[in-house]
């Protein structure tokens, strides 16, 4: 059997060739940076290769790799991740050897991009610098050049002290944990950094033309229209300037200063100062609507003439009826939290609508699954099929706009007439402990047999007069409540019947 065993063969993951056993069994002896990702790995082996400090297990999120400048991402920890990143997506992807690298325009957000690809050479795969571009650019990148995979380099709109990386595959699906960001992390955590026997190339490719060029398609006819925008002081100004420059829209700019230490970064987004700015715009130049950006230009918020900002769910309204009358049929993803104005909307104009679950990864998660046409989510992220099913904010003011030439109504005018129904708004609900949480949720859901109800994110139960979801995020010791009815008196009363429940739920599981 010995014998037997020592001329098997196997492959190291991402590789062609074969090797021997006793190759492999060498490599995991020298900690072969693989073998952590190899079924073939012997645990004890695995389990004595010490863990760096340096490289903290905290930094590894459920969508991103993230933590405090200097002290848990600096060069080293980010070049460390770049190196485990390249293993395993060429371990997913055997064919594939480079990797699209952007970055947002923080102060030290250029120099992690640097070594972050730094650390993918030399994990022998290489690197195409797609250099400050919102990180659209790089999901067309993905999507039209088929790269192995990208990074995206930035601290989203959080203070300034954060930053980080995101990680996608080819198909520009979000790399998240439990579905490879765990195994960077112990890679990245337990890996030397060394250098691969055949290290990558770095390139540099400026495709923001064509990335552009392709946004535009899908506005082929507007009337003109007068747009304030605000850049939030990063990318959003001028790829906004280039995007509009040959359309129809006369662009009032707010705030399109790339600015490092941008003073939007740790605030709620749209900061007030960014509304008030918007809204004097629009007083000042009489402009249809508004929009702002935030820091990645990844979100948008949409205004009316007004300069009263639009809830997510009414700007998706607007943009999901200009995306049905294109595509008669479609599916819309929407956050289950969503007014049932919005659901009444989409099937109103012959579209199917679909609630989703209100986390991210999850609700991206259900758009690819379900091949929904367009989605939106609760933090103003507009998915749409036709852009590799990935969001993006220029193609939502795009489609947004269309709808303006479509329908020359005011906007105010237009989301009036969605406004029926009185809403609570999120109701935070503390428990003595996470583990009560699914006791509690399935006690109120058998209160409810009569009624509509539906377990995709928590518990949602809806009637013809009043709906409202209760859910439990991972691993918190609280549940989320909203409610909305026909009317606030309505609204008042369905909340304060489920915190009834949910109180006599917790008596009853701690008698």
């Amino acid at each position: 059997m010995r014998a037997k065993d020592a001329q098997a063969e196997r492959a190291c993951p991402g590789e062609r060739y074969t090797i021997s056993v006793a190759i492999c069994r060498t490599r995991q002896r020298n900690q072969y940076p693989k073998c952590l990702l190899c079924p073939h790995r012997d645990p004890e082996v695995a389990g004595s290769i010490p863990s760096d400090p340096k490289v903290s297990s905290s930094i590894f999120h459920s969508t991103s790799v993230s933590g405090a400048v200097p002290n848990e991402i600096n060069d080293y920890v980010i070049r460390k991740i770049g190196q485990a990143a390249a293993q395993f997506l060429r371990s997913q992807e055997p064919g594939s050897s480079r990797l699209a690298v952007a970055c947002d325009a923080r102060d030290n957000s250029r120099s992690f991009a640097r070594a972050f690809s730094e650390g993918v050479t030399r994990g022998g795969a290489d690197v195409v610098n797609l250099g400050t571009v919102p990180p659209g650019a790089l999901a067309y990148a993905l999507g039209a050049d088929g790269y192995g995979g990208g990074a995206f380099i930035g601290g989203g709109n959080r203070a300034g002290g954060i930053n980080g990386v995101r990680l996608w595959r080819s198909e520009a699906q979000l790399v998240g944990f439990g579905s490879g960001l765990d195994k960077i992390g112990l890679i990245a955590r337990r890996m030397r950094l060394g250098r691969s026997r055949l290290p990558g190339e770095m390139h540099s490719v400026d495709l923001l033309a064509d990335y552009l060029s392709y946004l535009k398609t899908f506005a082929p006819v507007l009337r003109p229209l007068a747009i304030v925008m605000d850049g939030g002081n990063g990318a959003a100004g001028r790829v906004a300037r280039r995007l509009v420059a040959d359309l129809p829209i006369e662009l009032i700019p707010m705030h399109f200063e790339e600015d490092g230490r941008s003073p939007f970064l740790g605030k709620e987004f749209p900061a007030p100062a960014v509304v008030a700015a918007v809204r004097e715009g629009l007083r000042r130049h009489e402009a249809g609507c508004g929009a702002a950006f935030d820091f990645n230009a990844e979100r948008v918020v949409f205004f009316d003439e007004t300069g009263a900002p639009l809830r997510h769910d009414l700007a998706a309204a607007l943009i999901a009826t200009e995306m049905l009358a294109r595509n008669p049929g479609g599916a819309v993803a929407l956050d289950l939290r969503f007014s049932a104005a919005l659901q009444a909307r989409i099937t109103q104009k012959g579209g199917q609508a679909l609630r989703a679950p209100a986390s991210r990864l999850e609700f991206a998660q259900h758009f690819r699954r379900n091949e929904a046409l367009y989605g939106v989510d609760g933090t103003g992220l507009h998915y749409f099929r036709d852009f590799y099913r990935f969001p993006s904010p220029f193609l939502a003011l795009l489609m947004f706009a269309s709808n303006l030439s479509r329908d020359p109504r005011p906007v105010s005018q237009q989301v009036a007439e969605l406004e029926q129904w009185s809403q609570s708004g999120e109701v935070v609900i503390p428990l003595p402990s996470a583990e009560v949480g699914q006791v509690v949720l399935e006690h109120i859901r058998s209160q409810f047999q009569h009624a509509e109800r539906e377990m995709i994110d928590g518990l949602s139960v809806r009637t013809q007069e009043w709906w409202f979801n209760l859910r439990q995020p991972a691993g918190a010791a609280e549940l989320r409540l909203n409610v909305e009815a026909k009317s606030r008196r309505q609204v008042r009363q369905a909340r304060q019947n489920v915190e009834k429940l949910i109180k006599n739920a917790l008596a009853e599981s701690n008698p």
